[in-house]
């Protein structure tokens, strides 16, 4: 099993997003200006790994 570690101290409170039995936890975003939700980040990313796994 993993073990939780911290790589970096975080920049304000995680945020949560639990899908299955698999949360994720995002504690730090790249641009504070941006218009894209933590929601719409996670999505995208999971989309776009999917994409991958289907072209293979």
């Amino acid at each position: 099993m993993l073990e939780k570690e911290t790589r970096a101290a975080p920049i304000g409170e995680p945020y949560r997003k639990k899908c299955g039995n698999i949360t994720f936890i995002v504690s730090a975003f790249g641009n504070p200006n941006t218009k894209k939700t933590a929601d719409d980040l996670i999505l995208s990313m999971l989309k776009n790994r999917a994409k991958e796994r289907m072209a293979v």
